[in-house]
Parts: structure tokens; C-alpha cells; sequence
């Protein structure tokens, strides 16, 4: 114990941090500060670019790596260019946890082997979360999590555990402490009391996954990169000798090839990396293997104090996480099953149903745990290194980079935590195999650099926006946590609400703080599409999947203005982005739709009947009636009080797919159910179905080893 402890006091002495994670700003050594070039550039201003400029380097993919490799390359004085097939986030950068851990379970790992080079990588991920809190202090914060324990045994281990984690990260970094379990149960009372000991506080990073990897390419914009979304790879360029001297890409919103012509080119796709490196190769052997998770967001009362839980050991042997983001809860499960197909980006009904039934399984019995509480589920693929003996020297390799045969340069693996770091070794090795000339040999991003936004910002700046342009103080937290000081541009080009207070900021929905002139501001800020407002410059899509098909027409009639958009074009955007919504954010998730498992006991006259009374209700053709219209239809059919606990017991049963509604066929249940009083039809059809689904789901999915899978959430 004493040399576990010695070793992460030793791994632990050069202490970095920002704010809770340490950062101390007399530490930061005396390399110069790079200044912005310009104002960002717009999208077609870096189109022109493209087409006379040679650059010293060209990233493929603008997710996070990509997109720090952007940042540091340009911060370097390097001539950068990024493209991205899709938009900047829209792939697993935009679908993490939101957590920037320092790798507690990694850290496990290495405690029951004493490996000395695993300490090192989680010395290494809790030092560079608090280089992505200097970097960012507008958009990551420390967050409180709940690590519950179930034994008497396991205190004095997880406090061992903690106790190194602490001492390995930066100076500043918040402590731990120990809560007794009717403590625990004040702070998260859906805890199941008859199986906690007690409970561990501890504090990890968070972030808004999107809009940071969408401000790293902004800034990396206004250091000089030219940068460019929607642009998708057809070919790659090859000199003479045949090595990679560039890429031809494609506009996907004009069909304009450019071919953009560099000294290296950096493969940064991701999961995708291998179809690249085909185009380089076309006998290249894997190098990337993916596992997937999906995560369900869930409403705020499932985190009733803005505080976390991870339970790494539940009862059940599964992992599980609760965690508070943006007034709503994320859930989901750091188990990975692995070999999906390629090109499946969809999150299906057995994956929620897996999650809903660890919750079920975690949280207290009489908390009723619904399917209706789903309010969006995403899924996405983490890229790992493939095993090989290249590998074989560790077991904790969670990325490599790899020059391949025709000189193009290839990073796979990585997480948040770590991208600022692996953006940092690729630019290196850009450097060394390229030949490359920069300003800066070294890079700055750790120390003297910080994200458009970030300088001038301060927690209270807020209250400014509250005070000078008469804003909802929920909407001016919103904009300061999400654009930092450039938050004064978005306040002064907002219009006025119409109304005594507040003075400025239209809303675009009631229920959150996003407002009008956000819209505007996204297309600056390279949005293209109806789906990249929703999902990645306002992160509603992520958030409700109804509210955002409800605000659709209202954004796309704004871009229409900015964008130039006819009609028919509007129709389009609104008709993909529904289907984006439908397929990949869970509005309607693989099974869903089709699957009804409960037979409705009504003969044809009757179900004619009730369907065509739901018809007559839905009159904006929605899909969907109230419970406050069925209410009223179940007394024009002779109930003279609806029984309220009998319908909340009939919905349960049911298990409704949306909140405070139902669709057609759980509207016949339901009638059935109460008009026609089946309710215990319905009861044993209900249990017989998850007798059913446990017999089916007692084989789970394979599980990426925990070494593999990163070491965090």
C-alpha cells in the first residue's frame, strides 16, 4: 500500500490545473502567446482558399482529434487545412458521456497490476483535464459524483483508490469525502437502502462535447486554418513517386470537387480511419476496431441534486451512470458490446430497454421507472487500436498513430480527456516526417492558448447580460456557459421579445433557453443544415426529441433568411431532419415503431370506433392525443369519474412511449384497459412480456475489457 501510495505522490508531483482541476497560472511557462489572425473566416471565404493554397498540413475528419490537430498545427504557424464529411462533432465527439475523467476505473486497473506505465496515463488524462479547463473555461466544469458502496469491505478500497486519484491530480483538484448511507440517500434518494453501506464524493470534469470540438475548429479558424464542413473525401492526391501529396474533396451541398494539395495529410476519421487508409493502400490491414454504447437522456428528477452517481459494481454486475447535464440526466452503462455493422449509427429499442432495466434494477422499487421518461436516446462508436504485436508491449495502448506506406499519417484511438494531447503527438510527427518548417516547434495549446470566447469570460458574467441587455437570467447563463465573452455578439443582435420583461432574447421553445438569435449566430458559425442547428449549435436534439421536431419549422424559417433557402429547400431540410431525429436520436428507435407486443382484446367494430374518435382528437395529425383529451373522451363514452390511479397503473403497464401522451395504439389499450375494463388482461400481458424479455436477454452483449475501453465513464 505504502509504495502504491509513493508511486502516485511521485506520478502526482508536477500539478497542473484550472480552477477545481488545478490549474495554476504562475506555473505557465514563458512561451510566447499566439495571437488570432483574423475574425473567423467564413465558409466560403476557406473554399477560395482551398483552391490556391499548398498547405503544410491537411486534416481529414473534424471531430475532436481532428479538429486539435487543426488548433495546434495553426497555433504552430503551420499552413493548416481540416475538412469534415459531415459536421464538425457529428460523429462519436458529439455522442460522449460529456465527462472529461481522469480514468478512476483505469486507475483500478493499474493498482491490481502496479503498472508503473499505466499510473502514467492517468496522471496523464487528470493533467490534461486541466489543460481543457484553461483552455476552456466556459465550457467545462467540475461536476459531483456519487460513487455508492455496497459492502463494508469495499470503503477502505474505494477510499485507497480515491485517495491516489487525488494525489496524482493537480494541486487545486477538489477532494473527496465519505458519506454515511442515510446521507448518501438525502443526496440521491432513489438509492436502495437495504443495499448501501455508505457512499464516496468525487469530482470529475464536464463538458458540452459538441460545442467544444465546434470551438476548437472555430479558434483553429482564427489562428489561420482554413477549415470546412461538408466536404467529403473522394480520392486522395498522390506525387509522382506515388505518396500522398493531398485529397480531392467534395462540397455536399454544391457537388464542387476542390482538390486541396499539402505536404501531409492527416487521417483523423475516426472509426471510418481503415476506409481511408484503403484509398491510400488497398491491401492495408486494420488497424481500428470499434466498440458501441448508447446513452438515454432522462428528466432532471432522475439527478434531483445536480449530482452524479457511478456505480462501477451494481448488484447485478453491470456498471451504471447517472449523470446531470444541462437540466436533464444522462444514463447509460460503460459496458460495450462490440462486432456491430459498419454503417449502423442507429441506437435500437433493445438498447433502451437494456438501460431502462439497470435503472430499474439500481433505483429504489417505488420509484416507477417508464419508458415515457426517455426524452432521447444516441448512440456512437468509440475507435480503438486493433491488437496487434506492434501493441503487444501494453496492454493500456488505447491509440496509435501510424505513418503508413505512401507517407500518410493515421490516428486511431482516443478520448475527450485525451484529445488535446494525441492532437499534440500527431502534429509532432507531422512535423518530423513532413519535414515541416513551424514558428513554433513547440506546442502551445497546453499553456498559452485558449479557445475563441474563453478570454475575458468569468462565472458572474451572466449578470452583465441580465443587467445591460435585459435578459432571463437562465438564458443569459446559457449564452456566457455556451460562447463565453462572445456572448455580448449573440445579446446585441437579439431582437426584442415584445414584452415588459424580458427585454431581449426570443425563445425558441418555452421550455429551454435557447432564443432566436442563436440561430443566426450558428450559421456564422458554419451551420449548413436544419440537423446541424438542432443537434450540435443548439443541443435540443439531444436533449427532447420533441421539442426539437416542434421548433423545427421556426429554425428552418430563420436559416431560410440567412441562407437564402426557397421553399422547397426549407421542406427538405425540415423532411431530413425529421428523419434524423427519427433514426438516430430516438424519436423513433429500431423496433419501436412496428413493435407492439400487448394484443389489443377489441373486437374490429371496436377498434374502428375508438380509432376514429383518436383521429377526431388529433387534429393536427400529430400522432398523438393528450391524456387530458383521453380523459375527456373516456366521459363521452359513459365514465363518470376517471379514475386517476387506475390510468397512472394502465399507462405504466402500457409503458408509453412519450410524456403526457400516447399514439394510436397505446391509445386503444388504454381504452380497453379503463372503458372496457381489461386492466388485468393487460397486467398479466405486461408481466408475461418481461418474464419473456429476461428469458430472452439473460445472454448479454460481448464486453470491451476495461484496458481497452479507456478507463473512464
Amino acid at each position: 500500500m505504502a509504495k502504491i501510495i509513493q508511486m502516485a505522490v511521485m506520478l502526482g508531483s508536477s500539478k497542473l490545473g484550472h480552477g477545481a482541476f488545478g490549474f495554476d497560472e504562475r506555473q505557465a511557462d514563458s512561451t510566447p502567446v499566439p495571437q488570432m489572425k483574423r475574425e473567423l473566416p467564413t465558409r466560403k471565404m476557406c473554399l477560395e482558399a482551398f483552391k490556391r493554397t499548398h498547405y503544410d498540413i491537411l486534416i481529414i475528419g473534424g471531430g475532436a482529434v481532428g479538429s486539435g490537430c487543426a488548433l495546434d498545427a495553426a497555433t504552430r504557424g503551420l499552413k493548416t487545412a481540416l475538412v469534415e464529411a459531415n459536421d464538425f462533432g457529428s460523429g462519436t465527439s458529439s455522442k460522449s458521456s460529456k465527462l472529461l475523467h481522469g480514468g478512476l476505473r483505469d486507475l483500478e486497473q493499474a493498482i491490481s497490476r502496479l503498472d508503473v506505465a499505466a499510473f502514467r496515463r492517468v496522471r496523464c488524462s487528470l493533467q490534461e483535464r486541466s489543460h481543457i479547463g484553461k483552455l476552456a473555461p466556459h465550457l467545462s466544469q467540475p461536476v459531483p459524483i456519487l460513487l455508492p458502496v455496497h459492502h463494508w469491505w469495499q470503503a477502505p478500497l474505494y477510499y485507497m483508490k480515491l485517495k491516489i486519484y487525488h494525489l496524482m491530480a493537480p494541486k487545486a483538484t477538489r477532494s473527496f469525502q465519505y458519506l454515511s448511507a442515510d446521507d448518501a440517500l438525502e443526496v440521491f434518494p432513489m438509492l436502495r437502502r437495504q443495499e448501501l453501506f455508505g457512499a464516496f464524493v468525487f469530482y470529475e470534469g464536464q463538458h458540452d462535447d459538441a460545442r467544444m470540438c465546434l470551438s476548437v475548429a472555430l479558434t483553429a479558424a482564427r489562428y489561420g486554418a482554413d477549415i470546412c464542413n461538408h466536404m467529403k473525401v473522394s480520392r486522395l492526391i498522390k506525387n509522382k513517386d506515388g505518396n500522398v501529396a493531398g485529397a480531392e474533396a467534395v462540397d455536399q451541398l454544391t457537388g464542387k470537387k476542390y482538390s486541396i494539395r499539402a505536404k501531409v495529410v492527416v487521417n483523423a476519421t475516426g472509426h471510418m480511419s481503415d476506409s481511408l487508409r484503403k484509398m491510400e493502400d488497398s491491401e492495408a490491414k486494420p488497424l481500428c476496431t470499434r466498440s458501441w454504447s448508447s446513452i438515454i437522456v432522462m428528466p432532471r428528477f432522475y439527478c434531483p441534486e445536480e449530482v452524479g452517481v457511478f456505480d462501477p459494481h451494481t448488484p447485478t454486475g453491470r456498471s451504471i451512470f447517472f449523470l446531470p447535464w444541462q437540466g436533464h440526466t444522462l444514463v447509460g452503462s460503460s459496458d460495450e458490446p462490440l462486432n456491430l455493422p459498419e454503417q449502423d449509427t442507429q441506437p435500437t429499442e433493445t438498447d433502451v430497454q437494456s438501460l431502462l432495466d439497470c435503472v430499474k434494477h439500481f433505483v429504489t422499487p417505488n420509484f416507477d421507472v417508464r419508458r415515457c421518461d426517455v426524452l432521447a436516446v444516441w448512440g456512437g462508436y468509440k475507435p480503438l487500436p486493433v491488437q496487434s504485436d506492434s501493441l503487444h508491449h501494453t496492454r493500456f495502448k488505447n491509440h496509435v498513430i501510424q505513418l503508413g506506406p505512401r507517407n500518410m499519417l493515421s490516428i486511431v484511438g482516443g478520448t475527450w480527456s485525451s484529445f488535446r494531447v494525441l492532437a499534440e503527438k500527431t502534429v509532432n510527427a507531422a512535423i518530423r516526417y513532413g519535414d515541416l518548417s513551424p514558428l513554433r516547434k513547440e506546442s502551445v495549446t497546453a499553456e498559452s492558448c485558449k479557445l475563441d470566447g474563453a478570454s475575458g469570460w468569468s462565472p458572474k458574467m451572466f449578470i452583465r447580460l441580465v443587467q445591460d441587455f435585459g435578459m432571463e437570467r437562465d438564458v443569459a447563463e446559457h449564452l456566457s456557459n455556451t460562447y463565453g465573452s462572445n456572448a455580448f455578439k449573440v445579446a446585441v443582435s437579439a431582437d426584442s421579445s415584445g414584452k415588459a420583461w424580458p427585454i431581449v432574447g426570443k425563445r425558441l421553445h418555452s421550455e429551454f433557453p435557447y432564443i432566436e438569435a442563436e440561430v443566426k449566430q450558428g450559421v456564422r458559425d458554419f451551420a449548413c443544415t436544419l440537423e446541424d442547428m438542432v443537434a450540435r449549435r443548439l443541443r435540443v436534439a439531444f436533449l427532447n426529441v420533441q421539442v426539437a421536431e416542434e421548433i423545427l419549422p421556426q429554425v428552418a424559417n430563420i436559416m431560410a433568411k440567412e441562407l437564402n433557402w426557397s421553399r422547397d429547400q426549407i421542406k427538405k431540410q425540415i423532411r431530413q431532419t425529421r428523419t434524423f431525429l427519427n433514426s438516430q436520436m430516438g424519436q423513433l428507435t429500431k423496433e419501436s415503431a412496428s413493435q407492439m407486443n400487448i394484443p389489443i382484446k377489441m373486437s374490429v367494430r371496436q377498434v374502428r370506433k375508438f380509432a376514429g374518435q383518436f383521429r377526431q382528437m388529433d387534429e393536427n395529425n400529430t400522432g398523438y392525443v393528450s391524456i387530458a383529451d383521453c380523459c375527456r373522451a373516456m366521459k363521452t363514452m359513459g365514465v363518470k369519474e376517471v379514475p386517476v390511479d387506475l390510468m397512472h397503473n394502465v399507462l405504466r403497464d402500457i409503458d408509453v412511449h412519450a410524456q403526457g401522451k400516447v399514439n394510436l395504439y397505446e391509445f386503444l389499450l388504454l381504452m380497453s384497459a379503463i372503458v372496457q375494463g381489461n386492466t388485468e388482461y393487460l397486467r398479466y400481458a405486461r408481466l408475461y412480456l418481461d418474464h419473456k424479455k429476461q428469458m430472452q436477454g439473460s445472454n448479454f452483449p460481448t464486453v470491451m475489457q476495461m484496458e481497452r475501453a479507456g478507463g473512464g465513464l
